[in-house]
């Protein structure tokens, strides 16, 4: 059997993994399939065989590192990203950084989590 590598995990580090693991529960509308102090994952894809999780990066993270990545979220269609946007802008808890636009790959917004990251919405390519 030859084993096939796959990027199948993406990771984030979070400073408050408690105020990052409500957000994300929030917008992926979806509960953790791991739970712990220090790291939470959640599924990526309906076969459960990819994850997103957060990390604190050890028992007592640094706040004032920089936090800085860009996160996915690819939803069918351009009608898709501009009605999850409709929904978000809504919700005060959530962080738009820029409204829905067109780009060279669709239709797509930009919102922030807690830390900063940038959770970048889009159709699928």
């Amino acid at each position: 059997m030859s084993l096939q590598p796959k990027a199948n995990l993406q990771l984030v580090y979070v400073s408050d993994v408690v105020r990052s693991t409500q957000f994300y529960k929030k917008i992926f509308k979806a509960e953790p399939v791991f739970s712990s102090p220090r790291y939470v994952a959640f599924s990526a894809d309906s076969n459960d065989e990819a994850l997103f999780a957060i990390w604190s990066g050890g028992e007592t993270p640094d706040k004032e590192i920089p936090r800085f990545s860009e996160i996915g979220i690819l939803l069918p269609t351009s009608d898709d990203v501009d009605n999850l946007f409709d929904a978000w802008r809504k919700d005060s808890e959530i962080n738009i950084i820029r409204e829905p636009y067109d780009e060279v790959f669709g239709r797509t917004f930009l919102v922030s989590d807690p830390d900063g990251h940038i959770i970048r919405v889009s159709p699928r390519d």
